[in-house]
C-alpha cells in the first residue's frame, strides 16, 4: 500500500514540483487548491505519465472547507502519511506599511498563517496515534530575514509560520511526528514572475550563483525531510537560496 501526503497548493509552482516529486517515489498524492481546472490539470498528467494523484478543490482559508476537506481524505485515502503545506500568497508586493490594505493583510495572513496551521491540526491527531507522519511547511527567506518585496506582512506570515513549524515540531517530537520549514530564496515559479515583472532578469542575476532556484529543487528537499533519510531532523527551518544569506 502507497504512503498518502496531501499537499496544499499543490497545483502549481513549488506545490505542483512537489507533487510530481512524491508521485515519482510512489505516494497517492492528495492536489489541494481553489482552481479546480489547475487541480485536474496536474492530477491527470501525473496519472498518465508519473503516478497516482487526486484532484480536491477546496478555499484552504473557509474552515469550514477544510474540516470537510479532511473528514472526506480520512474516509478517502486513509492514513495521512505526510502533510506538505505549500499554499501561499505574495500579498501587495513592494507596498509601504503605512499605505498597505487592511483586506489584503487579513488575506495574507489567512493563507499563509491560519490555514497551514488548521491543515496541521486536522492531520496531527491521526500521526499521534500512528507515532509517525511528517509535514514540511513551505516558508521563505522572510521567515528569516526581512522581505523586500513582500514587505512587513508577508514577512509576518512566513515567520509566523516558522514560529509554529518549531512549536508543533517540540509539542510532537515525543510522537514520532517529525516537523519542519523549507525557506526558499527566489524561485522560478509563475507567482515570483509576476511579482517580479521585469526585475526577475536583474534578481537571476544578482543571486551568488548567477540564477534563482528551480521549483524542483525545493521538491527535492522537501521530499528529503519527508523521508526515512531525515528520520532524525525536526524543527528546523532550512535556507535554500543558493548562498544569497552566506
Amino acid at each position: 500500500m502507497s504512503k498518502v501526503v496531501v499537499i496544499t497548493g499543490g497545483n502549481s509552482g513549488i506545490g505542483e514540483a512537489c507533487a510530481w516529486k512524491f508521485a515519482r517515489e510512489q505516494y497517492t498524492v492528495i492536489v489541494c487548491g481553489r482552481d479546480h481546472v489547475r487541480n485536474v490539470r496536474v492530477c491527470e498528467s501525473i496519472n498518465r505519465e508519473a503516478g497516482c494523484a487526486y484532484p480536491y478543490s477546496v478555499d484552504l482559508r473557509s474552515p469550514t472547507e477544510l474540516t470537510d476537506l479532511f473528514r472526506r481524505l480520512t474516509l478517502d485515502h486513509p492514513p495521512i502519511n505526510c502533510l506538505v503545506n505549500s499554499i501561499g500568497i505574495d500579498g501587495q508586493s513592494f507596498t509601504m506599511t503605512e499605505e498597505y490594505p487592511e483586506a489584503d493583510f487579513e488575506d495574507v495572513m489567512s493563507t499563509n498563517v491560519s490555514a497551514p496551521w488548521r491543515c496541521m491540526k486536522a492531520v496531527l491527531p491521526a500521526m499521534r496515534e500512528a507515532g509517525r507522519g511528517t509535514i514540511v511547511n513551505v516558508a521563505s527567506l522572510a521567515g528569516l530575514n526581512a522581505s523586500v518585496t513582500g514587505g512587513s506582512v508577508y514577512t509576518a506570515s512566513k515567520h509566523a509560520l516558522v514560529g509554529i513549524t518549531k512549536a508543533v515540531a517540540k509539542e510532537y517530537a515525543p510522537y514520532g511526528v517529525r516537523v519542519n520549514a523549507v525557506c526558499p530564496g527566489f524561485v522560478s515559479t509563475p507567482l515570483a514572475r509576476h511579482v517580479l515583472g521585469s526585475k526577475f532578469d536583474a534578481v537571476c542575476a544578482s543571486q551568488p550563483m548567477g540564477r534563482v532556484c528551480e521549483a524542483h529543487e525545493v521538491a527535492e528537499l522537501v521530499y528529503w525531510l519527508s523521508s526515512e533519510a531525515a528520520s532524525y531532523v525536526t524543527g528546523v527551518a532550512v535556507p535554500i537560496d543558493g548562498g544569497f544569506r552566506a
